[in-house]
This record gives structure tokens, sequence and C-alpha cells, in this order.
């Protein structure tokens, strides 16, 4: 081969700097290597952090001391088109009987009938202002009541019935808004005004509570416009009078405004017909009133509990898969898991299937202290299941501290589990320290690739240089030889 076409032109120098420089480029190639395994390790740990941090949020439900999920509840009604039930873990299991003689309503008043053109009102030549007294209980006064001043202009009375009841109804609504605002009382303690037609060309102001019940009724001081209005007439309204609509009473057991319902034999009154707080844990939602008794069956709700348990155990599950395919030697493909080297991570499925079939001593009844009494088993590759189901079912609705106490005691499963787990994913932890020191490794790595870079351009251009300048010389070199060819052939040719 002609060494000289090698340096033809251009495109030959480029190839050759090319053919050079890929031995050059050997330990830039190294360190990306290591950079990039660095940066597979570092996800890798970012993983594992997320399954893991799964399984510690499983376990710090399972212990939560405000809400017990094993002892969650279910609430049937035997009528729901008249009466539904829900309850929680709070309430106690158990069969209940209930009637409804009356649901709450809200407190609600109307003024007489008016005929809508007709003027009535233009007596009235100043401003007019009433009170109307609406509660706001607070926690140091469950009976605190406030009220709320409410001023018609006098220029409000010179139009006919409908504009002038329309008038009062946006006052009303105004000194309301006002209040909300002020924070003198909350939105759903106000009262709502508008003016209502009951037929063509009449016309009614209404006032209605936000709130149904006795607490939230309404009560007026003295006015002659209200009692013009007969808003506060203290009568129950009837054909074109005003008044009220329900009886207002004077306690909660003499007020229409109160929902009215026995149960179990005991006779209740509440503001709405939601109620929360006659059975603890238990909530009724009264739809209708029935004389013939319904009941409510409070019972352990299984499937909430399997549920809870589920969720462990596929937590559990997703970070044994994950430990055994990063941290082992798998045979079949012998390849070694990212982390098999590292005893920090080695272990930790180990300590875990450890902890899942310990014995339990922290729990009420002792012949419960193993997983396997409630009908979990592990497998030969760690991974929990329930095994058996009946047994398991057994358990939960027999008594929920069977399987409670074996999650959530002072030693329990859930409790270990959380505690081990927090050296490993908390700030500072394990996992954040290895990813520290990676980052650490990847930095100094970018300094060297950096360096390596620069010593690299600064050997490409040398290269391209010096193959430029041997270029040059071999082209004057062939340009002599061409000359001295040409001398020789006119000198002594024939």
């Amino acid at each position: 081969m002609d060494v000289t076409s090698l340096f033809a032109n251009q495109g030959s120098v480029q190839y050759l700097v090319d053919q050079f420089m890929r031995f050059e480029q050997e330990p830039l190639q190294i360190l990306t290597g290591k950079k990039s395994k660095l940066n597979s390790t570092n996800q890798l740990l970012s993983d594992l952090d997320s399954k893991l941090s799964a399984l510690q949020a499983r376990t710090k439900r399972m212990t939560d001391t405000f809400t017990d999920y094993f002892a969650a509840r279910t609430a049937l009604s035997s009528n729901t088109d008249v009466l539904n039930a829900s309850a929680t873990s709070a309430a106690k299991v158990g069969t209940h009987s209930i009637t409804v003689d009356r649901l709450a309503s809200a407190d609600t008043r109307v003024s007489q009938q008016y005929d809508s053109t007709a003027s009535g009102f233009t007596s009235y030549t100043t401003d007019q202002t009433f009170t109307i007294e609406v509660a706001s209980p607070t926690d140091a006064d469950p009976n605190n009541r406030v009220s709320i001043s409410v001023t018609v202009a006098a220029s409000a009375f010179t139009g006919d019935n409908e504009s002038v009841l329309k008038a009062i109804s946006t006052a009303v609504d105004s000194a309301m808004d006002d209040a909300v605002a002020n924070d003198v009382i909350k939105n759903e303690e106000r009262v709502n005004a508008s003016v209502v037609s009951e037929e063509n060309g009449k016309s009614r102001l209404q006032f209605i509570s936000a709130n149904s019940g006795y607490t939230y009724r309404m009560d007026f001081g003295a006015s002659t416009l209200l009692d013009d209005l007969q808003i506060n007439a203290g009568v129950q309204a009837s054909g074109t009078a005003g008044g009220y609509m329900y009886t207002v009473g004077t306690s909660a057991s003499t007020s229409e405004l109160n929902s009215k319902f026995t149960l179990d034999g005991l006779t209740y009154y509440r503001d709405s017909s939601n109620v929360d707080d006659a059975l603890q844990g238990l909530t009724l939602n009264l739809k209708n009133i029935f004389a013939s008794e319904e009941t409510v069956t409070v019972s352990t709700d299984y499937e909430a509990v399997k549920g809870e348990v589920q969720g462990f155990i596929d937590a559990f599950n997703e970070s044994i898969n994950f430990l055994r395919k990063e941290t082992q030697y798998n045979a079949g493909t012998e390849s070694r898991g990212a982390l098999a080297d590292d005893l920090k991570y080695r272990t930790i499925s180990l300590d875990l299937r450890d902890i899942v079939s310990s014995e339990v001593t922290d729990i009420t009844y002792s012949e419960y202290n193993l997983l396997y009494d409630i009908g979990l088993e592990m497998d030969q590759q760690g991974k929990l299941s329930i095994k058996d189901e009946d047994k398991f079912k057994t358990a939960v609705e027999t008594n929920s501290e069977y399987v409670s106490d074996l999650f959530n005691g002072s030693d329990g499963i859930a409790t270990r589990i959380n505690d081990y787990l927090e050296g490993y994913i908390k700030s500072g932890g394990t996992i954040s320290q290895s990813k520290k020191n990676i980052s650490n490794q990847i930095s100094t790595l970018d300094t060297r690739i950096d360096l390596e870079n620069t010593l690299l351009d600064q050997k490409r251009n040398q290269l391209t240089k010096e193959f430029v300048d041997l270029q040059a010389a071999m082209s004057r070199v062939q340009n002599q030889q061409q000359f001295f060819s040409m001398f020789s052939a006119s000198n002594f040719g024939f």
C-alpha cells in the first residue's frame, strides 16, 4: 500500500487522527462506565427506598393509635328507604331497634300574604331597623347566640308590595353576609331571606335558618315592621296570615324543629336528621318517619380488615421480591444482584423474614402469638399470604384483638418492622448515606472526566497539526519528485 495515499486529503488526516484517538479514549471510557454503574446503583437505591417506604407506611397505619383499623365496623339498616347507618371502629357490635317520629326542620317564618302590585307600606317614611338573633355555638358556650342588625332604607317603602318585600330580603341577606365576612357567625348559622309567590299576583317574605333544629331557631327583637309583616306573630302561619311553619317550642324536647326518634327504648331529640352522637361510633341518617321498628346491625367489617392486612402483605412481598432480585445470586441466570456485595442491604430480606415469623409476646390472648395462628404463612421465597382464610376470618370476626395484637403490640410485627425500616429510610439513614457517598463518587468522576476530555481535545488538536504538517511535507516531496522526473526526461530523453 502506498503510504502517501494516507495523506492524500483532509479526510485522510481525520481518519488517521480518529484511529490514534481510539486508543487514547480508553481511560475516558473506563471512567464513564464507572459513572454509569454508579448512576444505576443510585437509582436502584431510590427504588429500594420507595419499596421500603411503602411497607413502612403500611406498618405506621397498622400501629396508628388514633384509628384502630383492625376494629373496622359496618352498619346495616333493615330498611334503607327510611334509614341509613354507618359505623366507625368505636361502635360496638350488636343490633339496635329504632322508630322515627319526626325529622328535623329548619326554622321557617313567613309574612302575611300581599297583593304584589298594591302599595301597603307607604306609611313607613323613615329607615326601619330590626334584629334577628341566631345561634353561634362555641366550645366554651354551646348555647351562644348573636343578634344581627338589619336596616331597610326609607326609600324602599315607596314601591309596590313585591318590591318592598324584595328590598327587605336584600337587606337581611346583606346583613348576614357582613356578619359572616366579619366572623361574627359562620355561614351555616345565617338566616336566608327570599320572596315567594304561591300564586300569580301574591307575594310573601320568607325567612329560613340555614341549619335545622331548635339550637338554630330564630328570635326577633321588637319591631313594628316585623309585627306588620306578621313574621314574628308567635302563631303558626295559616291561610294568608303569617307566622312560623313549625312550632319552635321552648326546649329541644318541645320543638318541632328537632328530629325525634326512639332508639333501643329511649327517646332522643336532635337538631339534625343526621345523628352521630346517640350511640358511640354509630351515625344514623333518618330519611323518613316510621312507626314500625326497624333495626341497625353493627358487625365487624371483615373485608375492610382483610384489606388492611392484604395491603401490608402486598407491600411486604414487593420489598422481598425486590431484595431477592437485587441482593442475591440467581443460580438460574448465573447473575448477581447489583447490591449482592453490600452486606448492609443483603441482610434486609432475612431480617424481615425473621420478624414476620417470630413470636409476639405483647398480646392479650396467648393462643394467638404467631401470624400462622390467624392463617398467614410464608413460602420458601419469603412471600406472605393469607393461606387459611377460614382461620383468618374466624379470628377477625370473633375478636379483632386476635389480629391487632399480633401487628401493633409493643413487639408486634408491624411495630418491629416500622422500627427496623426507620434506620434505612429516614433522612440521614443507611440508604440516604449510601446515595450521598455515591453522589460524592460521581462528582469526583465528573471532575476526572472533564479533565480527561480536556486532555483528549489537546491530544486531538496535536495529532491533527502533526498529520497536517506531515501531509504538507509529503506534498512537497511529491512535487520535488515530479520536478526531477520532468527534468530528467527533458535532458536525457530521446
